[in-house]
């Protein structure tokens, strides 16, 4: 089975199989709970995953980074690939299948990070 994540939304957390079922789950529950529910209604294992996308360079800052960690770290303990897409790729599951193991994804932000810059003083 191959996955897709998209951590994108402030609200939901999405989760598309390769043959495009859509799993949504509040952003409230968790990357790793939604994966759990979703794998429980499909009736399958974490073993059963062959390889993980995952949507980057839009959403959120944190969102992002949370999704590239948990995908970077099923697929080297899966020893599974993984995938770096946009939103609207569509054969992602083509370009994972011939992606080698042990290549990782790269989080890409949608904009510039703005963590330590410079307060304006004279607001203060």
């Amino acid at each position: 089975m191959y996955l897709l994540l998209d951590n994108s939304n402030n609200d939901k957390i999405i989760w598309t199989t390769g043959d495009n079922e859509i799993f949504e789950f509040s952003s409230a529950s968790g990357v790793l709970a939604g994966l759990d529910q979703l794998l429980k209604k499909k009736k399958t294992s974490l073993a059963d995953i062959e390889g993980l996308a995952v949507v980057v360079s839009k959403g959120r800052f944190t969102g992002a980074r949370i999704a590239v960690t948990v995908v970077n770290t099923l697929a080297f303990a899966l020893g599974i690939s993984t995938l770096a897409v946009k939103d609207d790729s569509k054969d992602w599951v083509n370009k994972l299948r011939v992606r080698p193991v042990g290549q990782y994804v790269s989080a890409q932000y949608s904009a510039p990070a703005n963590i330590g810059k410079t307060k304006n003083q004279s607001n203060l």
